[in-house]
C-alpha cells in the first residue's frame, strides 16, 4: 500500500442515518414508495414489492427521502448460515431525488467531509460480496437473523487514497456501470417493442381493423372504440408493407370459446396442440454449492415479473448431471412455482441465454417447452405466455396458499388464437432480430461486468494505481 493511502473508520468522514420506523398501519396499496430491507439488492435498489405510504405521511417524514447517488445499506437480515445473506448489502440509488423513502433498518451514508471521502468511492469500496461478509462477521444476533448498528458500520475500517484518486477510481468503475445500465435499458426497450408488436397484431388486431376500415366492412360493437382510436391516428397509423398487410383478414367472427371477436379465418387452439411442457430434474441438495461453479440450476428466482430471464440469485451445482437436463441457448422455460403471496412470476416464460463457460440446468418446478410442430414459433408462444388472459388463468387456477403451483396440464390447456402460418413467420423473423440484439447486449453486459468485477478489488486495494 502506498504511503499516501490510509486506514480510517467510516465514521471519521461519514455517518449512517437509519430509516424511519413506519407503523404497519401507515402502509397502503399505493402511494409514495418505501424501500425496505428486501429492496436493497447487491448494487441496486429494486422497488418491486416495496411498501407505500400516503403523501401526507411522506411529507411528515421528508428527511427520509432518498437523493440521487445516495448509498444505502441493509442493517438486518439472514446471518452466516445463509448463503445469500441480506444484512450488509450495499446499493446506490441511480434515479432522481425523492423517488422513495427508506424504512427502518435501511441505512443511508451521509458524508461529513467531502474533501476527504468521495461517496462514489465509498460505494465501490463496500460493494463487493466479500465486504458484505465482513459486515456479517461483526453483526449481532442469532445464526438465522443478525443486526448491524450505525455505530458498528461507522467503526468499519476502510482504505482511503487521496481524494482525487478516489474520484478517478469511482469514475472508472462508474463508467463501466453506466454502460451496463445503458445496455439493460436498451434491452428493456427492445423487449417492449416486441411486446407492443405482439399486442398490436394478435391481441388488439390493429391490422385486421385497418383492413376492415379500408374495405368498408362492419366493425363489431366491441371493437368500435379501438377502430375509432385507429382512425384518430391519421397519418401516424403506419401500415405494414403491403405484402404483409394483405395477409391479415378484413373482417371478424365471434368465437364462443373465447367469448370475443377474432379475425375471420383464424382458429382457436389449445397450447397442447403445439407443445409439451417437460418437468425439470430434482437435483440433489447435497451437491448444491455456495461457491460459484460453471453449472447453474435455474429456479423461479431467475424469472422476471412479466416474463424474461433474470441473471441473479444463481444456485450453483457441483455434482453429476443428467444430459437431458442441460439447457441450450433459447430454450423456452416456464416457471411453475412461486413463493410470493400474489404468485408474481408464476407461469411466466423466459428464454435461456448463452453465457460463456456456463451450463444452465433444467431444475424441478420449471417447465421446458418441447415443440410438437412448427405451426407457432417460440416468440409467439413466449408473448402469449405474457398476456393478461393467460396470466389470469394461471394464477386463478393455481394450487397452494403460501407457495403457489401450476402444472404442464394447466399451461397446455390455455387457448390461443392461431393466425395464418405466414403471419406467425413474419412475426418470428422480426422478433428474432430483436432477440439477437438483446443477446448481443447481454454478452456485452457480461463482458463489462467481468471487467468491472476484476478491476474493482485491484483498484480499491491499491494493487492497480491510476493517474489523476
Amino acid at each position: 500500500m502506498e504511503s499516501e493511502w490510509k486506514e480510517v473508520e467510516i465514521g471519521t468522514y461519514a455517518k449512517v442515518q437509519g430509516g424511519f420506523a413506519f407503523k404497519g398501519s401507515d402502509f397502503q396499496e399505493s402511494g409514495i414508495p418505501v424501500a425496505k430491507i428486501k429492496n436493497v439488492k447487491e448494487g441496486e435498489i429494486d422497488l418491486n414489492d416495496c411498501g407505500f405510504v400516503s403523501e401526507d405521511i411522506a411529507t411528515l417524514n421528508s428527511n427520509f427521502y432518498v437523493k440521487k447517488g445516495d448509498v444505502l445499506i441493509s442493517m438486518t437480515g439472514s446471518g452466516a448460515n445463509a448463503p445469500n445473506s441480506i444484512v450488509g448489502r450495499v446499493a446506490k440509488h441511480i434515479g432522481d431525488d425523492n423517488d422513495f423513502l427508506i424504512n427502518q433498518r435501511v441505512g443511508r451514508f451521509l458524508i461529513k467531509d467531502e474533501s476527504k471521502l468521495d461517496e462514489e468511492y465509498l460505494y465501490y469500496y463496500l460493494r463487493p460480496k466479500y465486504r458484505q461478509w465482513e459486515f456479517v462477521a461483526i453483526a449481532t444476533g442469532s445464526a438465522n437473523q443478525v443486526n448491524i448498528s450505525s455505530k458498528q458500520i461507522e467503526s468499519f475500517i476502510i482504505n482511503l487514497p487521496p481524494l482525487q484518486e478516489q474520484k478517478t477510481i469511482a469514475h472508472i468503475l462508474g463508467s463501466l456501470d453506466d454502460k451496463i445500465e445503458l445496455n439493460r435499458q436498451m434491452n428493456q426497450t427492445l423487449e417492449q417493442m416486441a411486446q407492443a408488436l405482439f399486442k398490436s397484431w394478435f391481441v388488439d388486431f390493429d391490422q385486421v381493423i385497418d383492413n376492415a376500415l379500408t374495405a368498408g366492412n362492419p366493425i363489431p360493437d366491441d371493437l368500435k372504440e379501438k377502430a375509432e382510436r385507429r382512425l384518430a391516428l391519421g397519418d401516424k397509423r403506419k401500415p405494414l408493407p403491403e405484402d404483409i398487410q394483405n395477409l391479415f383478414p378484413c373482417s371478424f367472427v365471434f368465437n364462443e370459446e373465447l367469448d370475443r371477436w377474432i379475425p375471420e379465418g383464424w382458429r382457436v387452439k389449445s397450447v397442447n396442440d403445439f407443445i409439451n411442457v417437460k418437468h425439470g430434474f430434482a437435483f440433489k441438495g447435497e451437491f448444491f454449492s455456495v461457491e460459484p461453479t460453471n453449472d447453474i440450476l435455474l429456479t423461479p428466482g431467475n424469472f422476471k415479473i412479466g416474463g424474461g430471464f433474470k441473471g441473479d440469485k444463481f444456485k450453483y451445482y457441483n455434482g453429476e448431471i443428467p444430459s437431458d437436463y442441460i439447457l441450450k441457448k433459447n430454450d423456452l422455460l416456464i416457471t411453475m412455482t412461486d413463493l410470493s403471496k400474489e404468485g408474481d412470476t408464476l407461469g411466466f416464460p423466459a428464454f435461456v441465454p448463452e453465457t460463456k463457460g456456463i451450463r444452465y440446468l433444467h431444475n424441478q418446478r420449471l417447465g421446458k417447452v418441447e415443440y410438437k410442430n412448427e405451426d407457432v414459433g417460440p416468440n409467439y408462444l413466449y408473448y402469449s405466455f405474457c398476456t393478461k388472459r393467460y396470466r389470469d388463468e394461471i394464477v386463478g387456477s393455481a394450487s397452494g396458499t403460501t407457495v403457489k403451483h401450476t402444472s404442464p396440464t394447466k399451461i397446455c390447456s390455455h387457448k390461443i388464437v392461431k393466425p395464418e402460418k405466414l403471419i406467425v413467420e413474419y412475426f418470428e423473423l422480426h422478433c428474432q432480430s430483436l432477440q439477437d440484439r438483446i443477446q448481443e447486449n447481454e454478452i456485452q453486459i457480461e463482458q463489462l461486468t467481468t471487467l468491472r468485477d476484476t478491476l474493482l478489488p485491484k483498484l480499491i486495494s491499491g494493487e492497480v494505481r491510476v493517474k489523476f
